[in-house]
């Protein structure tokens, strides 16, 4: 999915700048009953991590609407505080620091990215500020600190259960390419380690820096290297296709696998002849359940198909999971990060949820395939 053209990010700003002049015109005298609870969020909405943040964005948009058309929280309607965290640690840190410092927000959504996450979690933790990330996956999350959740699952599994399909394929000689981010080097750190562990070999490990577009260096090394798959692990989707491209160009005719980046569902279909045969992982659970199937169906009628299904219903869950705290025990960190603890088989738009000490979900995993430019089930 291309999300970095500038229509789409001016979109989801005016969208902003609409709902906070609508809410501007029909607000009431506020008192202590209809004050507004200020909620932060923080995603990238700029460069090629933007194809995460803004479906994100507009996700946690669309869910404070139902929640505030439905009469808010307490009879308070939200309010949303929104940055632009970049995809990068020194970005999520000042948006953090302004959140918490300038807009005195109690909870953080975001961010998208693990990088921003990890950048966060330090403020958030010595601000007693919760931080709940819908799509952050890196395995140093787990211990980022107490008042850091998340409800996508760690790549602490996605990384093992792509290295197990890799063996399970008949494949012992893994190279692997990786752009040097938090979230794609705690992907290589996994599927190096269990398949080595499971028998195989890492015969190549070859970076890339976030800025760069020729990989030519990288991929002659991984061809010289003859190996029987190649784990492929962008940060974003655009250097992901691209590197693909230069893979096939180069002459690489070996079986790509990945992670959930690069088979997002508009990314598939637009560039499902240059990925054919790509193999990747993506957090299970059910679209057509009663809550996901209504949130996509909601998300497709104002924005068109959302590109990770998971995440469009991983957003709406952190925050129906915090709403839902607030309702109970108030608009208090303390109170939310001890209910948020105690979650087991709540049931939300990814399933039944669980959250575990460290703050992250027990959720399963699906290996998928493309196939005739299509994403389906590889069994």
């Amino acid at each position: 999915m291309n999300r970095t053209n500038i229509t789409s990010t001016c979109t989801l700003l005016l969208i902003i700048l609409l709902a906070s002049c609508a809410q501007t015109q029909n607000a009431e005298p506020l008192t202590s009953q209809n004050q507004s609870i200020v909620i932060g969020a923080m995603f990238p909405l700029s460069g090629d991590a933007a194809s995460y943040g803004e479906p994100l964005s507009r996700q946690l948009l669309l869910t404070i609407n139902e929640i505030n058309a439905a009469g808010g929280v307490n009879g308070r309607p939200l309010e949303l505080k929104l940055e632009d965290s970049k995809c990068n640690a020194k970005d999520a840190a000042t948006a953090a620091s302004k959140l918490i410092n300038v807009d005195g927000v109690k909870v953080i959504f975001g961010g998208a990215c693990s990088s921003e996450t990890l950048g966060a979690a330090p403020i958030a933790e010595k601000s007693k500020v919760i931080l709940i990330s819908p799509s952050a996956t890196s395995p140093d999350i787990t211990k980022a600190g107490d008042y850091v959740f998340r409800t996508a699952p760690s790549d602490a599994y996605a990384g093992k259960v792509a290295a197990d399909k890799a063996i399970a394929l008949g494949y012992r000689k893994a190279a692997i390419i990786h752009e040097n981010t938090d979230y794609a080097q705690g992907l290589r750190k996994v599927f190096d380690k269990s398949f080595t562990t499971s028998g195989g070999s890492v015969i190549a490990v070859e970076s890339y820096n976030p800025d760069d577009t020729d990989f030519k260096t990288q991929i002659l090394k991984v061809k010289d290297a003859n190996p029987d798959v190649v784990y492929i692990v962008p940060q974003a989707p655009p250097k992901g296709v691209l590197l693909i491209k230069q893979l096939k160009e180069q002459g690489v005719d070996k079986q790509l696998m990945t992670a959930e980046v690069l088979i997002g569902r508009s990314v598939v279909k637009e560039h499902g002849v240059e990925m054919e045969g790509l193999i990747g992982v993506e957090a299970a659970f059910d679209e057509q359940g009663s809550i996901a199937s209504t949130i996509i169906g909601a998300y497709r009628s104002v924005y068109g198909e959302p590109p990770y299904p998971f995440y469009q219903a991983a957003m709406r869950d952190a925050l129906y999971l915090v709403i839902e705290s607030v309702k109970k025990s108030g608009y208090d960190a303390d109170a939310i990060k001890t209910n948020l603890y105690a979650t087991k088989d709540w049931q939300g738009a990814i399933g039944k949820l669980t959250i575990d000490e460290n703050g992250d979900p027990i959720l399963g995993y699906l290996v998928k395939q493309v196939k005739d430019g299509k994403l389906v089930d590889n069994k």
